[in-house]
């Protein structure tokens, strides 16, 4: 009677930790933008798309009592928009500030997202041997600091993939007329604000770098991609081959939809999926308590691997336009090393937890508190839709 009123209390304490927990992790999406940038020798056309959501963070008045910004308002908003922009772009041309020209602000559809497209026009007075750009919304101001942009550069007859962040925020670009006899040549960078000095990267080098660890970085911060993982490990008991089986089973069902969804071929709303990858931790903490055939769970690891790729294909969804095979696989390759880098941790992490001398059963302890997360997530992500 003794131990099982010791195992009431340590699950009930159990849970309130999980709980609190999970009350400080929210959905795993943080904003996002876009620019599309066209350099010429003296010019650069700027196509900026945030989401309206970010906007309204900026101007909530603006906002017709709810969250959308009529074409009246944002009409009317182009001084205040211009504003912003000049606070969150800095663009020189061979170190001469550059005043960006606010040419029209409008809605757009975006990777299937409701986005702001806010086009400006730099134009310089002589030809630009060196551009940089320093991008600063949202992160700089504390409003989101996982903001990120997803850069696409034109120039030269040459494309550039740049992901911009708080860590990665300044680009630097030749112009097209640069390099004598070899007007397409072009090169970026991103430093800390203080470096100014030239450091050129190779851009595929660089783009395989940057969606590598934007992948790695992806299913890290994704607390409850990393519970799913937990819970086939508990699953899998330690047994190699029931691990292969099941992690391959998620990996083949997440790559599937990550290429689809972010090839824009296939697509499912996060209001939808946020709410089953809750449900896929809920799903699989009840099947490490109440067990299921081992067949039967490899089918539904692979299903619910579906719906994850979804999650992590959302923050790839319209940026991938032209040049899609170098980040798509980059991106999909650092998630898969996130993943065996979590799994490499757990598993020995486990072998010494069931280690310890107390009569527990660990398996369903562990799970019961995946579950709490899984359901807690679930009804508060139904809620805030």
């Amino acid at each position: 009677m003794l131990n099982i009123r010791k195992s009431i209390v340590a699950l009930a304490l159990l849970v309130i930790v999980s709980l609190t927990a999970a009350s400080s992790v929210g959905a795993h999406f943080s904003s996002s933008g876009y620019s599309d940038i066209q350099i010429g020798s003296n010019t650069m056309a700027y196509h900026l798309s945030l989401l309206e959501h970010d906007l309204l963070q900026i101007f909530p008045d603006k906002a017709d009592g709810g969250d959308k910004i009529s074409d009246k308002q944002l009409a009317s908003s182009l001084e205040a928009i211009g504003k912003l922009v000049d606070d969150g772009i800095i663009v020189t041309g061979d170190g001469k500030v550059g005043t960006g020209v606010i040419v029209s602000a409008k809605h757009e559809k975006r990777a299937s997202m409701d986005m702001i497209g806010i086009d400006i026009h730099y134009t310089f007075a002589s030809p630009v041997k060196r551009y940089l750009m320093q991008y600063n919304f949202f992160w700089y101001s504390g409003v989101d600091p996982n903001h990120s942009n997803y850069a696409t550069i034109q120039v030269g007859g040459q494309t550039i993939e740049q992901v911009l962040g708080s860590q990665n925020y300044i680009v630097q670009i030749q112009g097209p007329g640069a390099v004598a006899g070899n007007p397409t040549q072009s090169t970026t960078a991103a430093k800390p604000a203080d470096d100014t000095s030239s450091t050129p990267t190779g851009s595929w080098q660089s783009t395989l770098q940057t969606y590598i660890l934007m992948g790695m970085k992806h299913i890290w911060s994704g607390l409850d991609h990393m519970l799913f993982l937990f819970g086939l490990l508990l699953a899998a008991e330690q047994r190699v081959w029931k691990i292969v089986k099941l992690i391959t089973a998620f990996t083949v069902g997440h790559c599937i939809t990550l290429v689809l969804s972010s090839l824009q071929v296939a697509y499912l709303s996060p209001s939808i999926v946020e709410p089953l990858i809750a449900l896929s931790i809920l799903y699989v903490a009840a099947e490490n308590i109440w067990k299921r055939k081992e067949s039967a769970r490899v089918v539904v690891t692979m299903l619910f691997g579906l719906v994850h790729g979804f999650g992590f294909a959302e923050v790839l969804r319209g940026t991938l336009s032209g040049h899609m095979a170098l980040p798509l696989f980059s991106f999909n390759l650092g998630v898969e090393i996130g993943q065996l880098v979590v799994v490499g941790v757990l598993i020995p992490l486990l072998v010494l937890i069931r280690r310890v001398p107390l009569k527990i059963n660990w398996n369903l302890y562990a799970s019961g508190i995946v579950g709490v997360f899984g359901l807690y997530w679930f009804i508060e992500r139904i809620l805030t839709q």
